[in-house]
């Protein structure tokens, strides 16, 4: 089996772009976030012609994320043109309190692609609904896997070409693939294939295996825990870093030193962390907008997906982490990659005055 990590949207994107072209009979996706934009369009575009060519292509896009898609960067919604009052609502707050820097229009485009794909007999695709479902994943032929924590859209438009950090991983293996659903629809329990294990969080089913397994793989590491995440705030899983730092475990974040929403939430997290640790956990502060939900134990087991450590990536959302064990090729790569973003990050473990407002620390614990 081919397993590889697929490290930022430049290389991500190559590889998508390349599955679709390759795509001789069917491609299935599912995403939160679809943007209007270069990247949004050039995915568009190679969909189209791949169902031209007779692919079958069949496209879950969340509703729910339309309000992020509707209030940054370019403000433009690739399926969701339409005003709808409940979503403009959420995008009036959420805009409030983040992106009141963002004075572009939020009028939407029409957009020609979309009438395409949406007209095409061979693409299938439901938009309509909001199903606060945060997965991102692809499935090519039912051979090739792609999961992780990038949406569909540009993040180098406006000069951010260096700042934007998270990571995919891509399978090649049919076995592994029918397994991947046979778990997903709920027809086969946790039996693992080659070292590879799926966690779901599925909200209409009431399924929270992700928190679980967080917890598990914290309380079982031995000497080392590496953690890079985009937001913290579950109090249990907040409490278990904490704990394994106090047995002796060497454990490192790393995150955005300025998030795009809930920064004083994880200010006060990260405070909370480095206090009652006693700065045994080394924090750096990446300039990059850290997107990842990644977390290593023992530079053995990987695990990445879709889920924040928040409470919404725990016990809110739907989500889709996947468990990597003993894969040589991908320490190796994730390493280089790590020491290499080190270099930019600045170490503030010994610094327990973090600035933050803590009145807004509490609104977003409640919320997040």
């Amino acid at each position: 089996m081919e397993k590889e990590l697929l490290i930022n949207e430049t290389e991500f994107f190559a590889e998508i772009i390349k599955q679709i072209k390759e795509a001789k009979e069917s491609i299935y996706i599912r995403m939160y976030i679809w943007r209007d934009d270069n990247i949004g369009n050039l995915i568009a575009e190679e969909l189209i012609k791949a169902a031209d060519r007779g692919v079958k292509i069949n496209i879950i896009k969340d509703k729910a994320g339309a309000v992020f898609e509707r209030i940054e960067q370019q403000k433009q919604s690739f399926f969701h043109k339409d005003l709808e009052v409940v979503l403009t609502i959420k995008e009036w707050v959420l805009s409030f309190l983040y992106y009141r820097d963002n004075n572009r229009s939020k009028k939407q485009s029409r957009n020609e692609r979309l009438n395409r794909m949406l007209n095409h007999n061979n693409i299938t695709i439901e938009a309509d609904k909001e199903r606060h479902d945060h997965s991102k994943f692809y499935v090519f032929d039912n051979e090739v896997l792609i999961l992780g924590g990038i949406n569909i859209g540009d993040k180098t438009i406006d000069g951010r070409t260096e700042e934007y950090a998270d990571y995919m991983i891509k399978f090649v293996d049919s076995k592994l693939v029918d397994y991947f659903w046979n778990r997903y629809t709920g027809k086969s329990s946790k039996i693992g294939y080659q070292d590879v294990e799926f966690y779901f969080n599925i909200r209409e089913q009431n399924l929270f295996e992700i928190k679980p397994k967080v917890l598990k793989l914290l309380k079982g590491a031995r000497y080392r825990v590496d953690i890079e995440m985009a937001y913290f705030g579950d109090r249990d899983i907040t409490e278990e870093i904490i704990a394994a730092s106090k047995r002796g475990i060497n454990v490192t974040i790393i995150t955005s030193r300025e998030s795009n929403v809930q920064q004083s939430l994880n200010q006060h997290i990260l405070h909370k962390i480095i206090d009652e640790s006693n700065s045994k956990v080394k924090v750096y502060m990446s300039d990059r907008m850290i997107h990842s939900k990644f977390i290593c134990i023992d530079r053995c087991k990987f695990f990445l997906g879709s889920a924040n450590l928040h409470k919404l990536g725990m016990s809110k959302l739907s989500e889709l982490n996947v468990l990597v064990e003993n894969e040589v090729d991908i320490d190796n790569k994730w390493n280089r990659w790590r020491e290499k973003h080190l270099q930019e990050c600045q170490l503030i473990s010994e610094d327990k005055n973090l600035d933050y407002n803590s009145l807004i620390a509490l609104t977003e614990a409640v919320l997040c």
